[in-house]
């Protein structure tokens, strides 16, 4: 499972928890992004720079896959991004998923040892376990739990929950909703068996689409357009009045999603998600329609 563009938006939603995990107290507030360094056009997994000139800047590498060269590329970066920009306090962290992935490259791993601590080195999974030992509902322990929970039968009954713990959290709106959605990518990734519209389901607890309202109108709808077929002595009537039936339903059904987004009982991600697969139906009924009906003024010129 590719990880590292997942890890980069949770610590740069939120680089106070990054500075936690690397056990770094800062005196200054700093801002995270990625940028390319021209010297050998790569992009780097995140720059984190001080708001105070004087403070450390911080040059961060995610590994979530065995790569030997971690840590040369890494000192290369931050000689790159010194000279470039002048920095006189430059210093490293290296983020492991776990610590087998570790290299521990020579020289630059003993500088994970001077006093000045300037390589930092994190294992993330053992990071997780203490933080979950010492406060098992912090954001950062649940976002991670789609990634880090080995059985998924454990995962999947407790996915409602912890979608519910993030959302309630005291993160910041920009970071909650960075959370979230790196929550259900990797949710996503843990059941690729399941549609996103079944991802939904057991992320918010939500009925399957059969005990929804939206299953009761649209029978209705079906039943309704087979009785006027029937009393016409038209299939054509019946199938058109279904599917109309389907279309008013599935409108419906988006203008209820979208009052409830409004509202704020449910999130953009959430509602983008539950609406994505009803457009679909939706843009295919339509479809449908129009074709039916362009076969009919068709047939209807034929005859004259």
């Amino acid at each position: 499972m590719k990880t590292d563009k997942e890890i980069y938006k949770i610590f740069t939603a939120y680089p106070k928890y990054l500075f936690k995990c690397a056990g770094i107290r800062t005196r200054t507030s700093y801002s995270m992004a990625s940028i390319t360094l021209k010297e050998f056009e790569r992009r780097t997994d995140g720059i984190l720079t001080p708001n105070n000139p004087d403070s450390p800047t911080y040059v961060m590498e995610f590994q979530a896959q065995m790569d030997v060269d971690i840590y040369h590329r890494a000192a290369m970066e931050m000689a790159s991004y010194a000279m470039t920009h002048k920095v006189h306090d430059i210093r490293g962290v290296l983020i492991f998923l776990h610590k087998g992935l570790d290299p521990k490259t020579n020289p630059w791993h003993y500088l994970t040892k001077s006093r000045k601590k300037l390589f930092q080195i994190v294992y993330l999974d053992e990071y997780i376990q203490h933080l979950e030992n010492k406060k098992p509902n912090h954001p950062l322990v649940i976002v991670f739990k789609p990634l880090l929970e080995n059985n998924r039968d454990v995962l999947r009954q407790n996915t409602c929950k912890w979608y519910q713990q993030i959302k309630q959290s005291r993160l910041p709106k920009n970071a909650k909703l960075n959370f979230l959605d790196v929550f259900i990518r990797w949710l996503s990734v843990r059941f690729p068996e399941l549609t996103g519209e079944e991802i939904i389901q057991m992320i918010d607890n939500l009925p399957s689409f059969e005990e929804t309202k939206a299953y009761e109108f649209f029978s209705k709808f079906e039943k309704r357009g087979e009785k006027r077929g029937e009393k016409r002595g038209e299939k054509r009537g019946e199938k058109r009045g279904a599917m109309l039936g389907q279309k008013t339903i599935l409108l419906k059904e988006i203008r209820r999603f979208k009052k409830m987004n409004q509202k704020g009982d449910i999130d953009d991600i959430t509602f983008h998600k539950i609406c994505e697969p009803i457009k679909k139906d939706l843009k295919k009924i339509s479809q449908d329609i129009r074709e039916m009906i362009k076969r009919q003024e068709r047939e209807q010129q034929s005859t004259y």
